[in-house]
């Protein structure tokens, strides 16, 4: 996988920053790799954040995009590592877990992808909780209720609380590959960035 450059500092300013890597903005940065995921430039969306996986200092929202990038590639294996590492570190956020459900998936690792779709589904809280809730009242949601909620994401496309109602219903019923595509409205709702 290509790197695209990015600036070294210069070793004869202080001692000590010798080797140390000046890495692009953050909130730029997760701008373009978001707008990169949408429009299904995943490749080059990796590549923008390869300079921030990079040592221990990684931001979690780097983890998260980068385990993004490499499902939307195929790189499950790849993607899984990230997104476990993201996980530990925000064990309570849905848009995580969702993506990590949706790499296992893809690695086929189904029981895998089951149990983060159902740590997704515990972990929505406000709106999207009471969206979900009488669909997860009865076990797995019908799929009549699933169409219905379908619909309701249709007519309400940039609403990030129903799509994660929706990305976790459709998980646990299985249809693991319906929720790919919502991921774009999904990497919309993240946390601010001053969060991370």
């Amino acid at each position: 996988m290509p790197v695209l450059p990015f600036k070294k500092t210069d070793p004869d300013l202080t001692p000590g920053t010798r080797g140390k890597i000046e890495r692009p903005n953050l909130e730029k940065t997760v701008l373009q790799i978001r707008a990169a995921l949408a429009n299904g430039d995943n490749s080059l969306a990796l590549n923008l954040v390869a300079p921030w996986l990079t040592d221990d200092d990684t931001p979690p929202i780097a983890l998260l995009l980068a385990g993004r990038a490499l499902t939307a590639l195929r790189r499950y294996p790849e993607a899984l590592g990230y997104l476990e590492q993201y996980t530990h570190i925000e064990p309570s956020c849905s848009e995580g877990l969702l993506a990590a459900g949706i790499a296992a998936a893809g690695a086929r690792e189904i029981a895998r992808a089951v149990d983060w779709f159902n740590k997704a589904t515990h972990s929505l809280s406000g709106v999207a909780r009471q969206i979900l809730e009488p669909y997860i009242l009865t076990g797995t949601p019908d799929p009549i209720a699933i169409e219905n909620l379908v619909v309701e994401v249709e007519s309400h496309p940039d609403d990030c609380d129903r799509v994660l109602a929706l990305s976790c219903a459709l998980g646990q019923a299985g249809h693991f590959k319906a929720i790919e595509r919502f991921l774009s409205i999904i990497d919309s709702s993240l946390l601010p960035l001053e969060e991370y």
